[in-house]
């Protein structure tokens, strides 16, 4: 499978268009890519650059090897390592905040830094 046709295959996986696939991934990494764009990835016309393929892997949550059709498997150990990370940090965060020993000033500024980084992330 080339490139192109993985690409289109996870777009399409995702139920977005091609403006609708630009638009989302632009809003997420600040790229500037059109519609053409898109299209011209779709067809073999053109293909990423690395920090451009780098974030497209991470969007569509899979290796660069899936995405480049190198590989038929998805997710590499990296993203595999993310995903316990994230479950690992949200499991050590409900602890904190289940803890009846921690000041109620203490939770509220946990609060106020996680949601300023979320809000800072967007």
């Amino acid at each position: 499978m080339t490139f192109g046709q993985r690409f289109k295959e996870l777009r399409l996986e995702k139920g977005l268009t091609q403006q609708g696939l630009a638009e989302d991934f632009n809003k997420i990494y600040g790229h500037t890519f059109s519609k053409p764009s898109i299209s011209q990835y779709e067809n073999g016309k053109r293909t990423p650059e690395n920090e451009a393929l780098k974030n497209f892997a991470s969007y569509f949550n899979v290796s660069i090897d899936y995405l480049l059709g190198v590989s038929d498997i998805r997710n590499n150990d990296v993203n595999i390592e993310k995903q316990d990370l994230k479950r690992d940090l949200l499991t050590e965060i409900n602890k904190f905040f289940s803890d009846k020993n921690i000041k109620r000033d203490e939770k509220d500024r946990l609060y106020k830094e996680l949601t300023k980084m979320y809000f800072d992330s967007l």
